[in-house]
């Protein structure tokens, strides 16, 4: 028997076709985190277990998911993820075949409307069907990755991956991701920020992903990439900073106002 379990928030745009590709399982597990639109009635014309929740912790999200299934193997498939007919036949035999392992799937990275294998974009392994018994634990509060025993196999057929849908959802998603990131590295008591670290971490970014990952190379979706990538460690630690501050920015605010106020609007 096969779960799916697909994460949802706001989705209405995505979440037939995926649902669709995933109509062979046994049995759809929909976690929506929060959606404000259509999402949820979609949902629920193809499952009847389509849960609420509103947390930060996608792996937290992953777990509680994984505890409402009843299928020897669990899938884990993203809203603007779909299991293409090929990975489907595959995943079937595999079941059949139950040979124990936890599986990788590439993806197939479609990127502002074109497929794009450069750098990050192929092969773009993710674990995500694993045989119950071998489950142990969603790790990470975003960047999320899968604790399994046994052995990890990989899939011979992809995702198709609908990503970077238009710069509102990439800047949307990095505004959203940043938050979280930032929290992180102010856990883990990172350095306090400063002009020269925030030279450093872009220079860096800008050859890791340019070069290293050779989006510079790519054509001009690999540099407008690229740069939004920049953009997102970039914003990340501008957030860091601003939670290293001794009191938050609007605090700050108030007090300017009131010494306006009380100085007559003189500076």
């Amino acid at each position: 028997m096969l779960s799916v379990v697909i994460i949802t928030k706001n989705e209405q745009e995505l979440i037939k076709a995926c649902l669709e590709s995933v109509s062979f399982a046994d049995e759809i597990i929909v976690f929506d985190n929060g959606s404000t639109d259509k999402t949820l009635d979609i949902a629920k014309q193809y499952t009847k277990k389509v849960f609420r929740t509103e947390v930060s912790d996608f792996a937290l999200i992953r777990n509680n998911a994984f505890q409402e299934t009843k299928g020897d193997w669990v899938l884990y498939v993203d809203a603007d993820e779909r299991v293409s007919a090929d990975l489907k036949k595959e995943i079937l035999e595999l079941i059949e075949k139950d040979n124990g392992n936890t599986y990788a799937i590439s993806r197939i990275n479609i990127v502002f409307g074109s497929i794009q294998k450069y750098g990050p974009f192929w092969p773009d392994w993710v674990i995500r069907l694993v045989k119950k018994e071998n489950f142990k634990e969603w790790f990470g509060e975003v960047h999320e990755y899968l604790r399994f025993e046994g052995k990890l196999g990989y899939t011979k057929n992809s995702f198709i991956h609908l990503t970077h849908r238009d710069v509102d959802q990439v800047v949307l998603k990095s505004l959203e991701w940043s938050k979280i990131d930032a929290k992180l590295r102010l856990k883990a008591n990172h350095p306090t920020m400063s002009g020269w670290r925030f030279l450093r971490i872009f220079i860096t970014e800008a050859f890791n992903q340019g070069f290293l990952r050779k989006g510079f190379f790519s054509g001009t979706i690999g540099v407008m990439d690229s740069l939004m990538q920049i953009f997102s460690m970039v914003l990340t630690y501008i957030r860091l900073w601003q939670l290293q501050q001794k009191e938050p920015l609007t605090e700050t605010y108030k007090k300017i106002d009131q010494r306006l106020i009380d100085n007559e609007f003189h500076l």
